[in-house]
Protein backbone atom coordinates (compact mmCIF):
# COMPACT_ATOMS: atom_id res chain seq x y z
CA UNK A 1 0.00 0.00 0.00
CA UNK A 2 1.57 3.50 -0.61
CA UNK A 3 1.28 5.90 1.70
CA UNK A 4 2.05 9.44 2.47
CA UNK A 5 3.38 11.19 5.36
CA UNK A 6 1.71 14.29 6.26
CA UNK A 7 1.93 16.97 8.83
CA UNK A 8 -0.85 19.64 10.25
CA UNK A 9 -0.92 21.72 12.83
CA UNK A 10 -3.17 21.23 15.20
CA UNK A 11 -4.62 23.20 18.59
CA UNK A 12 -6.66 21.90 21.46
CA UNK A 13 -10.04 23.82 21.93
CA UNK A 14 -12.15 22.63 24.93
CA UNK A 15 -10.87 19.22 24.44
CA UNK A 16 -11.83 18.73 21.45
CA UNK A 17 -8.94 18.69 18.42
CA UNK A 18 -9.65 21.21 15.59
CA UNK A 19 -7.03 21.69 12.65
CA UNK A 20 -6.92 25.33 11.86
CA UNK A 21 -6.63 26.24 7.72
CA UNK A 22 -6.59 29.92 7.01
CA UNK A 23 -10.30 31.43 7.73
CA UNK A 24 -11.97 27.77 8.27
CA UNK A 25 -11.86 25.53 11.13
CA UNK A 26 -12.69 22.30 9.19
CA UNK A 27 -14.76 19.13 10.66
CA UNK A 28 -12.80 16.99 8.67
CA UNK A 29 -9.69 18.55 10.39
CA UNK A 30 -7.61 17.79 7.34
CA UNK A 31 -5.94 20.92 5.80
CA UNK A 32 -6.67 22.57 1.92
CA UNK A 33 -2.81 21.21 1.49
CA UNK A 34 -3.61 17.60 2.39
CA UNK A 35 -6.71 17.26 0.31
CA UNK A 36 -4.65 18.36 -2.81
CA UNK A 37 -2.20 16.18 -2.34
CA UNK A 38 -4.28 13.24 -2.13
CA UNK A 39 -6.28 14.45 -5.11
CA UNK A 40 -2.64 14.63 -6.70
CA UNK A 41 -1.56 10.98 -6.02
CA UNK A 42 -4.59 9.54 -6.15
CA UNK A 43 -7.01 10.94 -8.78
CA UNK A 44 -10.35 12.45 -8.81
CA UNK A 45 -12.97 11.44 -8.19
CA UNK A 46 -11.91 10.41 -4.81
CA UNK A 47 -13.48 9.89 -1.20
CA UNK A 48 -11.27 10.61 2.10
CA UNK A 49 -11.35 10.21 5.20
CA UNK A 50 -9.63 10.57 8.33
CA UNK A 51 -9.89 8.20 10.80
CA UNK A 52 -8.85 10.18 13.91
CA UNK A 53 -11.72 11.78 13.35
CA UNK A 54 -13.56 8.64 13.48
CA UNK A 55 -12.10 8.23 16.61
CA UNK A 56 -13.15 11.55 18.17
CA UNK A 57 -16.15 11.42 17.16
CA UNK A 58 -16.39 7.27 19.27
CA UNK A 59 -15.29 8.68 22.35
CA UNK A 60 -17.95 11.64 22.70
CA UNK A 61 -20.15 9.53 22.38
CA UNK A 62 -18.89 7.17 24.99
CA UNK A 63 -18.00 9.38 27.04
CA UNK A 64 -21.47 11.59 27.36
CA UNK A 65 -23.96 8.46 26.58
CA UNK A 66 -25.08 6.87 30.17
CA UNK A 67 -23.11 3.65 31.19
CA UNK A 68 -25.64 1.62 30.38
CA UNK A 69 -25.48 2.02 26.02
CA UNK A 70 -23.61 0.31 24.20
CA UNK A 71 -22.73 1.44 20.53
CA UNK A 72 -23.51 -0.45 17.49
CA UNK A 73 -21.57 0.89 13.80
CA UNK A 74 -24.36 0.99 11.61
CA UNK A 75 -22.33 -0.25 8.14
CA UNK A 76 -25.23 0.90 5.98
CA UNK A 77 -23.56 4.04 6.14
CA UNK A 78 -20.38 3.21 5.14
CA UNK A 79 -19.26 -0.79 4.65
CA UNK A 80 -15.32 0.00 3.55
CA UNK A 81 -13.51 -2.46 5.41
CA UNK A 82 -10.81 0.02 6.90
CA UNK A 83 -13.36 2.00 8.32
CA UNK A 84 -15.42 -0.76 9.90
CA UNK A 85 -11.77 -1.99 11.12
CA UNK A 86 -11.29 1.64 12.84
CA UNK A 87 -14.26 0.64 14.57
CA UNK A 88 -13.75 -2.41 15.74
CA UNK A 89 -10.64 -1.51 17.24
CA UNK A 90 -12.63 1.08 19.18
CA UNK A 91 -14.76 -1.98 20.47
CA UNK A 92 -17.89 -0.62 18.59
CA UNK A 93 -20.70 -3.51 18.11
CA UNK A 94 -22.22 -3.39 14.31
CA UNK A 95 -25.60 -3.19 12.66
CA UNK A 96 -26.08 -5.50 10.03
CA UNK A 97 -28.71 -5.96 7.23
CA UNK A 98 -27.52 -7.85 5.14
CA UNK A 99 -25.41 -11.21 4.19
CA UNK A 100 -23.07 -8.68 2.57
CA UNK A 101 -22.45 -6.50 5.43
CA UNK A 102 -22.56 -9.70 7.80
CA UNK A 103 -19.68 -10.82 5.75
CA UNK A 104 -17.78 -6.91 5.89
CA UNK A 105 -18.34 -6.86 9.40
CA UNK A 106 -16.43 -10.19 10.02
CA UNK A 107 -13.70 -9.60 7.78
CA UNK A 108 -13.14 -5.89 9.37
CA UNK A 109 -12.71 -7.64 13.01
CA UNK A 110 -16.04 -7.98 14.37
CA UNK A 111 -17.21 -10.77 16.35
CA UNK A 112 -20.80 -12.54 15.51
CA UNK A 113 -21.70 -12.17 18.34
CA UNK A 114 -21.05 -8.63 18.10
CA UNK A 115 -23.44 -8.13 15.63
CA UNK A 116 -27.40 -7.34 15.11
CA UNK A 117 -29.11 -8.18 12.10
CA UNK A 118 -31.82 -5.43 11.43
CA UNK A 119 -34.19 -4.20 8.21
CA UNK A 120 -37.05 -5.85 6.55
CA UNK A 121 -37.39 -8.91 4.39
CA UNK A 122 -35.00 -11.09 6.05
CA UNK A 123 -34.43 -14.56 3.86
CA UNK A 124 -34.43 -17.84 5.10
CA UNK A 125 -30.96 -18.26 3.88
CA UNK A 126 -29.85 -14.90 5.88
CA UNK A 127 -31.55 -16.19 8.59
CA UNK A 128 -29.62 -19.70 8.47
CA UNK A 129 -26.24 -17.95 8.29
CA UNK A 130 -26.93 -15.72 11.17
CA UNK A 131 -27.64 -18.68 13.16
CA UNK A 132 -24.59 -20.91 12.25
CA UNK A 133 -22.42 -17.85 12.83
CA UNK A 134 -23.69 -17.52 16.01
CA UNK A 135 -25.12 -13.86 15.96
CA UNK A 136 -25.95 -12.18 18.88
CA UNK A 137 -29.06 -10.24 18.08
CA UNK A 138 -31.50 -10.53 15.67
CA UNK A 139 -34.38 -7.48 15.17
CA UNK A 140 -37.84 -9.30 14.18
CA UNK A 141 -39.56 -7.25 12.05
CA UNK A 142 -42.68 -9.40 11.87
CA UNK A 143 -44.75 -12.32 13.42
CA UNK A 144 -44.44 -14.28 10.43
CA UNK A 145 -40.42 -13.80 10.32
CA UNK A 146 -40.36 -14.49 14.52
CA UNK A 147 -42.07 -17.95 13.24
CA UNK A 148 -39.32 -18.54 10.25
CA UNK A 149 -36.37 -17.77 12.59
CA UNK A 150 -38.00 -19.92 15.04
CA UNK A 151 -38.65 -22.73 12.73
CA UNK A 152 -34.85 -22.55 11.64
CA UNK A 153 -33.15 -22.16 15.33
CA UNK A 154 -35.20 -25.43 16.45
CA UNK A 155 -33.27 -27.02 13.31
CA UNK A 156 -30.11 -26.06 14.65
CA UNK A 157 -30.89 -26.88 18.32
CA UNK A 158 -30.81 -22.75 18.97
CA UNK A 159 -32.64 -20.27 21.24
CA UNK A 160 -31.92 -16.75 19.51
CA UNK A 161 -31.76 -13.74 20.82
CA UNK A 162 -33.87 -11.11 19.38
CA UNK A 163 -35.31 -8.12 19.42
CA UNK A 164 -39.12 -6.96 18.19
CA UNK A 165 -39.41 -3.92 15.89
CA UNK A 166 -42.38 -1.47 16.85
CA UNK A 167 -43.45 1.15 14.40
CA UNK A 168 -44.59 3.38 17.07
CA UNK A 169 -48.00 5.74 16.78
CA UNK A 170 -46.02 8.53 17.41
CA UNK A 171 -43.30 10.61 15.71
CA UNK A 172 -41.22 13.74 16.35
CA UNK A 173 -41.44 16.52 13.56
CA UNK A 174 -37.88 15.29 12.75
CA UNK A 175 -38.84 11.81 11.96
CA UNK A 176 -37.71 10.08 8.63
CA UNK A 177 -41.14 10.44 6.98
CA UNK A 178 -41.79 13.81 7.62
CA UNK A 179 -38.49 14.96 6.47
CA UNK A 180 -38.68 12.76 3.72
CA UNK A 181 -41.95 14.70 2.40
CA UNK A 182 -40.14 18.10 3.43
CA UNK A 183 -37.11 16.98 1.87
CA UNK A 184 -34.92 18.93 4.41
CA UNK A 185 -33.07 16.01 6.37
CA UNK A 186 -30.32 17.95 8.72
CA UNK A 187 -32.64 21.20 8.78
CA UNK A 188 -30.98 22.92 11.56
CA UNK A 189 -35.21 24.39 11.90
CA UNK A 190 -35.90 23.86 15.37
CA UNK A 191 -32.90 24.70 17.27
CA UNK A 192 -32.49 27.62 19.70
CA UNK A 193 -33.55 25.96 22.53
CA UNK A 194 -37.54 25.31 22.37
CA UNK A 195 -38.84 22.27 23.70
CA UNK A 196 -40.15 19.86 20.74
CA UNK A 197 -43.52 17.86 21.19
CA UNK A 198 -44.33 14.02 19.36
CA UNK A 199 -46.63 14.70 16.25
CA UNK A 200 -48.94 11.80 15.25
CA UNK A 201 -48.22 11.38 11.80
CA UNK A 202 -51.41 9.67 10.84
CA UNK A 203 -50.69 9.61 6.80
CA UNK A 204 -47.41 8.66 6.98
CA UNK A 205 -47.38 6.00 9.93
CA UNK A 206 -47.82 3.01 7.47
CA UNK A 207 -44.46 1.27 7.36
CA UNK A 208 -42.65 -1.41 5.97
CA UNK A 209 -40.78 -1.46 9.30
CA UNK A 210 -41.93 -3.70 12.55
CA UNK A 211 -45.34 -4.24 13.78
CA UNK A 212 -47.58 -1.61 14.47
CA UNK A 213 -47.53 -0.25 18.14
CA UNK A 214 -51.39 -0.87 17.89
CA UNK A 215 -51.23 -4.31 17.81
CA UNK A 216 -47.37 -4.91 19.31
CA UNK A 217 -49.00 -6.66 22.62
CA UNK A 218 -50.28 -8.91 20.58
CA UNK A 219 -47.54 -9.50 18.71
CA UNK A 220 -45.03 -10.10 21.66
CA UNK A 221 -46.88 -12.02 23.39
CA UNK A 222 -46.91 -14.44 20.33
CA UNK A 223 -43.19 -14.36 19.43
CA UNK A 224 -42.04 -14.38 23.74
CA UNK A 225 -44.41 -17.83 23.13
CA UNK A 226 -41.76 -19.43 20.46
CA UNK A 227 -39.88 -21.76 22.05
CA UNK A 228 -36.44 -21.32 20.00
CA UNK A 229 -36.66 -17.63 20.85
CA UNK A 230 -35.28 -15.37 23.46
CA UNK A 231 -37.23 -11.99 23.49
CA UNK A 232 -34.98 -9.85 24.77
CA UNK A 233 -36.10 -6.12 24.11
CA UNK A 234 -37.48 -3.67 21.53
CA UNK A 235 -36.33 -1.70 18.39
CA UNK A 236 -37.89 1.69 17.51
CA UNK A 237 -36.03 3.89 15.24
CA UNK A 238 -38.15 6.86 13.78
CA UNK A 239 -35.35 9.82 13.33
CA UNK A 240 -32.51 11.00 11.01
CA UNK A 241 -30.12 13.38 11.44
CA UNK A 242 -31.60 15.28 14.42
CA UNK A 243 -29.14 18.46 15.12
CA UNK A 244 -31.62 19.09 17.83
CA UNK A 245 -31.27 16.90 20.54
CA UNK A 246 -34.60 17.80 22.53
CA UNK A 247 -36.33 16.12 19.50
CA UNK A 248 -34.35 12.97 19.59
CA UNK A 249 -34.74 13.15 23.41
CA UNK A 250 -38.41 13.14 23.04
CA UNK A 251 -38.37 10.23 20.73
CA UNK A 252 -36.66 8.33 23.01
CA UNK A 253 -38.22 8.73 25.99
CA UNK A 254 -41.24 7.58 23.81
CA UNK A 255 -39.90 4.22 23.52
CA UNK A 256 -39.10 4.19 26.98
CA UNK A 257 -42.33 4.19 27.93
CA UNK A 258 -43.80 1.81 25.28
CA UNK A 259 -41.14 -0.78 26.75
CA UNK A 260 -42.54 0.51 30.27
CA UNK A 261 -46.03 -0.64 29.00
CA UNK A 262 -44.77 -3.85 27.88
CA UNK A 263 -42.96 -4.67 31.50
CA UNK A 264 -46.13 -3.50 33.08
CA UNK A 265 -48.18 -6.18 31.10
CA UNK A 266 -45.54 -8.73 31.72
CA UNK A 267 -43.53 -9.44 29.00
CA UNK A 268 -39.95 -9.48 29.88
CA UNK A 269 -38.35 -6.11 28.31
CA UNK A 270 -34.93 -5.69 29.02
CA UNK A 271 -33.02 -4.30 26.33
CA UNK A 272 -33.64 -0.88 23.99
CA UNK A 273 -32.53 -0.74 20.54
CA UNK A 274 -33.03 3.22 19.75
CA UNK A 275 -31.88 3.15 16.40
CA UNK A 276 -29.58 6.17 15.34
CA UNK A 277 -30.57 9.61 14.96
CA UNK A 278 -27.61 11.95 15.99
CA UNK A 279 -27.29 13.98 13.55
CA UNK A 280 -23.93 16.37 12.15
CA UNK A 281 -24.76 19.79 10.28
CA UNK A 282 -24.56 19.90 6.07
CA UNK A 283 -22.94 23.08 6.86
CA UNK A 284 -20.58 25.53 7.88
CA UNK A 285 -22.62 27.73 10.41
CA UNK A 286 -24.86 25.10 11.88
CA UNK A 287 -24.19 24.40 15.70
CA UNK A 288 -23.26 20.45 16.18
CA UNK A 289 -25.42 18.01 17.95
CA UNK A 290 -25.27 18.70 21.79
CA UNK A 291 -24.13 15.52 23.00
CA UNK A 292 -23.06 16.65 26.38
CA UNK A 293 -26.56 17.87 27.04
CA UNK A 294 -28.63 15.14 25.21
CA UNK A 295 -26.79 12.52 27.49
CA UNK A 296 -27.13 14.91 30.79
CA UNK A 297 -31.14 14.64 30.30
CA UNK A 298 -30.97 10.90 29.21
CA UNK A 299 -29.25 9.83 32.63
CA UNK A 300 -32.26 10.85 34.75
CA UNK A 301 -34.54 8.84 32.27
CA UNK A 302 -33.12 5.59 33.29
CA UNK A 303 -31.92 6.32 36.57
CA UNK A 304 -35.52 7.38 37.58
CA UNK A 305 -37.15 4.88 35.77
CA UNK A 306 -38.84 1.26 37.37
CA UNK A 307 -37.23 -0.91 35.26
CA UNK A 308 -33.89 -1.07 34.29
CA UNK A 309 -32.50 -1.33 30.45
CA UNK A 310 -29.67 -2.01 28.60
CA UNK A 311 -29.31 0.18 25.55
CA UNK A 312 -28.12 -0.22 21.79
CA UNK A 313 -27.37 2.72 19.80
CA UNK A 314 -26.88 1.70 15.81
CA UNK A 315 -24.63 4.49 15.18
CA UNK A 316 -23.64 5.69 11.04
CA UNK A 317 -23.62 9.04 9.94
CA UNK A 318 -22.20 10.69 13.49
CA UNK A 319 -19.75 8.41 13.27
CA UNK A 320 -18.23 8.42 9.79
CA UNK A 321 -20.20 11.39 8.32
CA UNK A 322 -18.03 14.20 9.16
CA UNK A 323 -14.71 12.41 8.61
CA UNK A 324 -14.85 12.36 4.83
CA UNK A 325 -14.95 14.36 1.58
CA UNK A 326 -15.77 13.81 -1.98
CA UNK A 327 -12.86 15.39 -4.20
CA UNK A 328 -14.11 15.82 -7.96
CA UNK A 329 -12.39 18.20 -10.68
CA UNK A 330 -14.23 20.50 -13.10
CA UNK A 331 -14.09 19.35 -16.81
CA UNK A 332 -16.25 22.03 -18.34
CA UNK A 333 -17.95 25.30 -17.61
CA UNK A 334 -20.42 26.17 -19.70
CA UNK A 335 -23.97 28.46 -19.69
CA UNK A 336 -27.71 27.44 -20.48
CA UNK A 337 -30.01 30.06 -20.97
CA UNK A 338 -27.99 32.48 -18.30
CA UNK A 339 -27.39 29.63 -15.97
CA UNK A 340 -24.11 28.66 -15.65
CA UNK A 341 -22.81 24.97 -15.50
CA UNK A 342 -20.00 23.68 -13.54
CA UNK A 343 -19.10 19.74 -15.28
CA UNK A 344 -17.36 17.62 -12.66
CA UNK A 345 -15.77 14.39 -13.24
CA UNK A 346 -17.50 13.13 -10.72
CA UNK A 347 -21.51 12.89 -10.23
CA UNK A 348 -24.58 11.29 -8.47
CA UNK A 349 -23.15 7.85 -9.63
CA UNK A 350 -20.37 8.56 -6.87
CA UNK A 351 -22.41 10.62 -4.44
CA UNK A 352 -26.48 10.28 -4.85
CA UNK A 353 -28.10 12.31 -1.95
CA UNK A 354 -31.83 12.65 -3.81
CA UNK A 355 -33.23 14.27 -0.29
CA UNK A 356 -30.33 15.98 0.97
CA UNK A 357 -29.50 17.69 -2.54
CA UNK A 358 -28.48 20.98 -0.76
CA UNK A 359 -25.71 19.20 1.71
CA UNK A 360 -23.98 19.29 -1.57
CA UNK A 361 -23.73 23.66 -0.48
CA UNK A 362 -21.31 22.15 1.61
CA UNK A 363 -18.22 22.20 -0.56
CA UNK A 364 -14.88 24.94 -1.57
CA UNK A 365 -12.87 25.32 -4.29
CA UNK A 366 -9.31 24.29 -3.52
CA UNK A 367 -7.10 27.09 -3.84
CA UNK A 368 -9.75 29.63 -5.19
CA UNK A 369 -10.78 31.54 -1.55
CA UNK A 370 -11.27 34.91 -2.39
CA UNK A 371 -14.56 36.90 -1.66
CA UNK A 372 -15.81 37.32 -5.11
CA UNK A 373 -18.99 34.28 -6.51
CA UNK A 374 -20.67 33.74 -8.59
CA UNK A 375 -24.03 31.27 -8.69
CA UNK A 376 -23.74 27.87 -10.52
CA UNK A 377 -25.28 24.57 -10.63
CA UNK A 378 -22.74 21.81 -9.97
CA UNK A 379 -23.33 18.93 -12.42
CA UNK A 380 -21.95 15.18 -13.00
CA UNK A 381 -20.60 13.61 -16.98
CA UNK A 382 -23.90 11.29 -16.77
CA UNK A 383 -25.96 11.44 -19.96
CA UNK A 384 -29.28 11.64 -17.42
CA UNK A 385 -30.75 14.96 -16.20
CA UNK A 386 -31.21 13.42 -12.92
CA UNK A 387 -26.93 14.27 -12.39
CA UNK A 388 -27.08 17.37 -10.73
CA UNK A 389 -25.04 17.70 -7.49
CA UNK A 390 -26.82 20.86 -6.22
CA UNK A 391 -28.42 24.14 -7.60
CA UNK A 392 -27.84 27.21 -7.02
CA UNK A 393 -24.28 27.03 -5.39
CA UNK A 394 -21.88 29.74 -4.67
CA UNK A 395 -19.02 29.25 -6.51
CA UNK A 396 -15.76 31.81 -7.27
CA UNK A 397 -15.87 33.90 -10.32
CA UNK A 398 -12.71 32.69 -11.27
CA UNK A 399 -12.97 28.85 -11.13
CA UNK A 400 -11.90 27.15 -14.32
CA UNK A 401 -11.47 23.90 -15.68
CA UNK A 402 -9.06 21.63 -14.13
CA UNK A 403 -9.81 22.99 -10.50
CA UNK A 404 -10.26 20.72 -8.00
CA UNK A 405 -13.48 20.99 -5.98
CA UNK A 406 -14.05 19.32 -2.67
CA UNK A 407 -17.74 18.90 -0.66
CA UNK A 408 -17.42 17.66 3.00
CA UNK A 409 -19.43 15.84 5.00
CA UNK A 410 -19.18 12.60 2.30
CA UNK A 411 -18.22 9.97 5.04
CA UNK A 412 -21.42 8.27 5.50
CA UNK A 413 -24.03 7.28 2.21
CA UNK A 414 -21.67 8.07 0.13
CA UNK A 415 -19.51 5.42 -2.01
CA UNK A 416 -22.20 2.54 -1.04
CA UNK A 417 -25.27 4.46 -1.61
CA UNK A 418 -24.44 5.12 -5.00
CA UNK A 419 -25.80 4.53 -9.18
CA UNK A 420 -22.11 3.23 -9.37
CA UNK A 421 -22.99 1.41 -12.35
CA UNK A 422 -24.96 3.37 -14.48
CA UNK A 423 -23.13 4.63 -17.50
CA UNK A 424 -20.12 2.37 -16.42
CA UNK A 425 -17.61 4.85 -15.17
CA UNK A 426 -14.76 3.30 -12.68
CA UNK A 427 -15.65 3.83 -9.34
CA UNK A 428 -13.95 6.15 -7.69
CA UNK A 429 -10.82 5.24 -4.90
CA UNK A 430 -11.22 5.61 -1.38
CA UNK A 431 -7.88 7.14 0.74
CA UNK A 432 -7.55 7.19 4.16
CA UNK A 433 -5.88 9.61 6.96
CA UNK A 434 -4.23 8.73 10.09
CA UNK A 435 -1.68 9.31 12.65
CA UNK A 436 0.15 11.68 9.75
CA UNK A 437 0.01 9.06 7.21
CA UNK A 438 -2.11 8.63 3.76
CA UNK A 439 -2.74 5.54 2.16
CA UNK A 440 -4.91 4.19 -0.38
CA UNK A 441 -7.75 1.48 1.46
CA UNK A 442 -9.92 1.06 -2.02
CA UNK A 443 -7.81 1.19 -5.16
CA UNK A 444 -9.45 3.08 -7.98
CA UNK A 445 -12.03 0.63 -10.20
CA UNK A 446 -11.12 -0.26 -14.18
CA UNK A 447 -13.40 -1.13 -16.48
CA UNK A 448 -13.04 -4.92 -16.29
CA UNK A 449 -15.26 -4.79 -12.67
CA UNK A 450 -18.45 -4.31 -14.69
CA UNK A 451 -18.18 -7.76 -16.79
CA UNK A 452 -17.31 -10.10 -13.51
CA UNK A 453 -19.45 -13.09 -13.53
CA UNK A 454 -21.20 -11.80 -16.76
CA UNK A 455 -21.21 -14.67 -19.34
CA UNK A 456 -20.92 -14.23 -23.48
CA UNK A 457 -21.64 -17.56 -23.71
CA UNK A 458 -25.06 -17.45 -23.75
CA UNK A 459 -25.42 -16.20 -27.25
CA UNK A 460 -25.58 -18.29 -30.45
CA UNK A 461 -24.11 -16.34 -33.15
CA UNK A 462 -26.74 -16.43 -36.15
CA UNK A 463 -26.44 -14.79 -39.42
CA UNK A 464 -24.39 -12.62 -40.74
CA UNK A 465 -22.71 -9.75 -39.07
CA UNK A 466 -23.55 -6.20 -39.11
CA UNK A 467 -22.01 -3.59 -40.58
CA UNK A 468 -21.81 -0.18 -38.92
CA UNK A 469 -22.09 2.55 -41.44
CA UNK A 470 -20.90 6.36 -39.42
Amino acid sequence: MTQTCLESEFIYNESQLILVCGDYMRRILLSEQEIQIAAEQYGTPLYLYNLDKIGLQYTKLQQHLPSNFRIFYALKANSSLSICQKLAQLACGADISSVGEFTAALKAGFRADQLVFTGPGKTNAELAASLEAGIGLIALESVNEAQRLNDLAGRYSKKQNVLVRINPSYRTDQSCEVQQQRGNFGSSKGQGGESSTLVQTLGSSASKFGIDQASATEGIATIDSLPNLSLKGIHIFTESNVLNYRQLLASWSNTINIANRLNDKGYPISMLDFGGGIGIPFNPVDDEFDIESFGQELQPLFGNNRYPYQCIVEIGRYLVGESGCYITEVVDIKQSQGQKFIILDGGVHQLLRLSMKSANKYMEVLGRNGNNTQKATLAGKLPAPLDILVEDVSVPEDIAIGDRLVIYNCGSYGFNYSLTNFALHNYPAEVAYEDGIMGIIRAKGNVEDFFINQNLGFVTKTGASATAVF
